[in-house]
């Protein structure tokens, strides 16, 4: 076995994937020391190289040097790695692989850091003493990646860009701003959270006020509202004395997504990682939007 060529070959697919050593280190069950020794001329054990070909997305033949080896289906291989791993554990792994997704998107033009998942999901703001969650941005003329990776808490998301554009699938305004101006309302989100704290039921509005100490009317007019919004389910009860209302959340899952994304907004410049690249920073968000119709109306008037 040709101990040289093996370490040439980690060391090609790994760094190709903006990958560390400690993190192919982790993936194969042994110590970043170990990874170093045998990109240095050492050779792993037989047994880790479907570990190591798994984890650099190439054939064991690949790793020989040998080309023509059986092509690898990386959908195939997610679902299966996935499906060999606890439940409990597949969201944390997932987040890892798009963050290894993240810097092979920018391989070879070195720009991505090099570095691992974080410890910490905050870091200080040095200008105004704050803590802001340490996202990374990557804006691409494909699309956008926002995400956050560390051992503490991570989310990932991924934009493409559709081909009519972002705002193409936008709720309408209107929408925007009723749903805005109601979670703007004191006892709103108090009363989203108290919703989203509890096992799927349906609640009637005392009971709601007198958890989040809001009057029973204000809750009535916000619960009222986020039903003809379609945020929340509401459905008649028939009691002893007549007729009631009682509302509950349908799914829960866009809860938690809309708050940290609406935090990471307002800490906007605030980023562990900023890429803009192939003129993303030189072209709108929103570039098929009703306000670039107006500019080309008006380019072409003059």
């Amino acid at each position: 076995m040709d101990n040289h060529l093996i370490g040439e070959q980690i060391t090609r697919y790994r760094k190709a994937l903006n990958m560390t050593q400690e993190e192919l280190g982790k993936a194969a069950g042994v110590s970043t020391q170990a990874v170093s020794r045998w990109e240095n001329g050492g050779a792993p054990d037989v047994a880790l190289l479907p570990a190591i070909a798994d984890k650099l997305g190439v054939t064991i033949d690949a790793l020989f040097g040998r080309e023509g080896g059986e092509k690898i289906d990386i959908h195939d291989t997610v679902a299966r790695w996935l499906a060999g791993m606890p439940m409990k554990d597949r969201f944390d792994q997932f987040c890892r692989l798009s963050w290894t997704v993240a810097k092979a998107m920018l391989a070879g033009r070195g720009v991505f850091p090099d570095m691992g998942y974080m410890e910490k999901c905050e870091l200080k703001d040095e200008e105004s003493g704050d803590c802001v969650l340490a996202t990374s941005m990557v804006w691409l003329d494909g699309g956008i990646m926002l995400n956050l990776h560390s051992d503490e808490m991570s989310f990932a998301t991924v934009w493409p860009t559709p081909e009519a554009g972002y705002e193409a699938f936008f709720a309408p305004g209107d929408d925007y701003r009723r749903l805005f101006a109601v979670l703007a309302r004191p006892g709103c989100l108090e009363t989203l959270e108290y919703l989203h704290s509890r096992t799927y039921r349906m609640y009637v509005p005392g009971t709601i006020a007198k958890a989040v100490e809001t009057p029973v009317e204000e809750v009535v007019a916000i619960l009222n509202e986020l039903s003809e919004l379609r945020v929340l389910r509401k459905t008649d009860l028939q009691l002893e004395d007549g007729m009631t209302q009682a509302y509950g959340i349908f799914s829960g899952g866009e809860l938690v997504p809309f708050l940290y994304l609406a935090r990471c907004m307002m800490q906007y410049g605030q980023y562990l990682v900023r890429i803009n690249m192939e003129g993303g920073s030189q072209r709108p968000l929103l570039e098929g939007s009703r306000w670039n119709d107006k500019k080309e109306t008006k380019d072409e008037n003059k």
